[in-house]
């Protein structure tokens, strides 16, 4: 069965709800929590990532529109849940030293040039170019996002995508091209 087919069981509520979030979970879990460990994330992390984005699959399941397809909506829920992830670990940390410093964390907060707060900088605008990427092409987004950040093999995305390897690889350039645009706005913060 296909992601779209568990997501219509998921839907359907009841025992067919039972087993199509157990489709999902089988189709999806070991990916996610991969996709969160070379993110930085340890184990614990992981499976707290990987269960917030389950429940917000269930949650949200009934406002899938199946118009696209549902492995892109439901990577875009686990990206979402890793971003709000940093994002409150960031905030966390931030007023943490702004707290131990009596202030010197606030300037830094507010636009310092120290390298630490360029490289934040950069991240968030590259996030952010990427965030806007998917909503605009979200099977290209996946497929940037499985070959890049993932590592997939020609071969494991042209399986998943149901193409040839070399259809795949000519995708691949194609997604890469796509993305360039958007964040071409980054490249002013490269140092020089």
């Amino acid at each position: 069965m296909s992601a779209e087919d568990y997501l219509r069981l998921l839907c359907a509520g009841g025992l067919a709800a039972e087993r199509g979030l157990k489709g999902l979970f089988d189709l999806y879990a070991a990916r996610l929590k991969g996709f969160f460990r070379r993110q930085g994330c340890n184990d614990e992390d992981a499976a707290d990532l990987l269960q917030e984005t389950f429940v917000k699959v269930v949650r949200a399941a009934s406002s899938f529109r199946f118009d696209s397809q549902a492995s892109t909506w439901i990577w875009s829920i686990a990206r979402n849940c890793l971003n709000d992830r940093w994002r409150s670990r960031h905030d966390a940390e931030s007023l943490d030293a702004m707290k131990e410093s009596d202030g010197d964390a606030w300037e830094l907060s507010l636009g310092s040039s120290e390298p630490q707060h360029e490289l934040l900088e950069m991240k968030n605008c590259v996030r952010q170019a990427f965030v806007e990427f998917a909503e605009r092409h979200p099977d290209h987004a996946q497929a940037t996002v499985l070959a890049a950040v993932e590592g997939w093999t020609m071969d494991e995305l042209a399986q998943t995508l149901g193409r040839t390897v070399g259809a795949t690889r000519e995708f691949v350039s194609q997604c890469r091209k796509k993305l360039r645009p958007y964040l071409e706005r980054c490249r002013e913060l490269l140092p020089v």
